[in-house]
């Protein structure tokens, strides 16, 4: 009896096993027990930036000869495998959005009874 695939392992870089090279499996499975259910981005944003640190940095280069003078531009991410694993990460990391934090705005040992302090109470907060 088979059976069914982790729902986390759609979203994960190469895993190893089976891929040589790629995460180790051990390693995306701790990572997904730990974030999968709260937050499926962050997990995959961790798995990939888990993968991304496994991997050489290639430079993405690019170079422009005017005859006058050769200028090279190269990418901040790099290029090839770890540049596409550091992308990925990024995706999944902008895909969770601004985090909210929650802020009391009264100081709690002087309590305002539901409204807010006016401009000429502010200075006058312990």
């Amino acid at each position: 009896m088979s059976h069914p695939d982790p729902p986390w392992l759609a979203w994960a870089p190469k895993l190893d096993p089976p891929t040589a090279g790629g995460l180790p499996y051990d390693q995306a499975e701790r990572i997904a027990a730990a974030t999968w259910d709260d937050d499926p981005h962050l997990c995959a944003e961790l798995m990939w930036t888990a993968y991304a640190a496994t991997l050489d940095p290639e430079p993405a280069v690019a170079s422009v000869s005017t005859g006058a003078q050769s200028v090279v531009y190269a990418g901040a991410a790099g290029g090839g495998e770890f540049g596409r694993a550091v992308a990925r990460a990024q995706w999944h990391h902008d895909q969770r959005g601004a985090q909210s934090v929650p802020v009391e705005l009264t100081n709690p040992e002087r309590p305002r009874a539901g409204r807010p302090p006016s401009w000429h109470e502010v200075g006058n907060l312990p």
